[in-house]
């Protein structure tokens, strides 16, 4: 996994400058990758205040936070649909983390939330009309475009057709990122979850869309996640913008990425090897997507399952 801290060693001047890409060679990748706990929390609830909370103290989360100095929040705001419709993540599980980060001694300094929708959208307005401006301004909580960002120029070592990205500033400089997607279908990648989400940080983002599968792998080698909490009280059906909204009310929570969207597919109706950027994830190490190799707390995953329409 690439550090974000290399590229603030090798970038100092990256806080001058607004326009400029620079094309970094990260020198300290563990090969190997890190090995995360397979440990995947299943809450059901319709409450997005204390349903996150809960799923992240029943994997640990603050002993996991520990490792880390800066934390950037990452929802689904890929465009201005409110909530009730499926396509973003409620802005009370953004307030549910933002509180359990205070509530632990982080400080508002310490973490921000970003995100870059589509191009066509103004992503600090889309804050405001999702309503996460309103559920935030009383914390003080920076929020960040990551499309408005300098970009940088990361290299991809053992990416197989992404051999480079250009990521916002962000996604280099805090050590942690805390991906909160939704629990959402997608017409080319099957399900959009976690991993997926990771193209925020991007632009651009049309890149992807040829091999998606592969590109999807070779981005979570660089930025993967380090937590990740899915907001699947309200689901995504049909399609991934034009959503018919199914009530899943469930919250997954997990360190391993590529377990907590096996899990998140797998409520959904998708079998495991059913969506091929978690099988690719599996083979090239980044996480565990067999259900059975995924260690459980709370609900079973069976019993919540449901069938979304595609």
């Amino acid at each position: 996994m690439i550090s974000r801290e290399t590229y603030r060693a090798e970038s100092p001047c990256i806080c001058n400058i607004t326009q400029i890409m620079f094309l970094i060679t990260p020198t300290n990748i563990n090969l190997g990758y890190n090995v995360k706990s397979t440990l995947v929390s299943i809450v059901h609830t319709s409450d997005p205040v204390e349903g996150p909370k809960r799923a992240l103290d029943m994997i640990g989360a603050d002993k996991i936070l520990e490792r880390y100095q800066r934390i950037l929040i990452k929802p689904n705001y890929v465009n201005a649909s409110l909530p009730s419709t499926g396509v973003t993540t409620d802005p009370r599980v953004v307030r549910s983390i933002v509180e359990y980060l205070l509530a632990r001694g982080w400080s508002k300094d310490e973490f921000a939330v970003g995100e870059g929708g589509m191009a066509n959208y103004n992503t600090m307005e889309t804050f405001k009309t999702v309503g996460l401006v309103d559920q935030l301004k009383d914390l003080d909580v920076k929020l960040i475009d990551l499309n408005n960002e300098p970009h940088v120029e990361v290299n991809i070592p053992k990416g197989k057709s992404l051999k480079s990205v250009k990521v916002a500033r962000s996604f280099a400089d805090y050590d942690c990122i805390l991906s909160v997607p939704k629990l959402k279908v997608h017409c080319w990648s099957l399900s959009t979850l976690s991993m997926k989400n990771m193209m925020g940080g991007i632009l651009p983002k049309g890149i992807m869309h040829d091999d998606l599968h592969q590109k999807i792998v070779d981005l979570n080698r660089a930025f993967g996640p380090e937590l990740t909490v899915i907001d699947g009280i309200i689901g995504c059906q049909g399609h991934e913008l034009a959503c018919d909204p199914i009530n899943s009310d469930v919250i997954i929570a997990g360190e391993d990425f590529v377990a907590t969207d096996a899990v998140g597919s797998f409520l959904m109706g998708l079998c495991e090897d059913e969506v091929p950027y978690l099988s690719l994830a599996n083979k090239a190490g980044l996480g565990e997507n067999r259900l059975e190799n995924i260690e459980y707390r709370g609900e079973e995953i069976s019993k919540l399952r449901k069938h979304y329409r595609m």
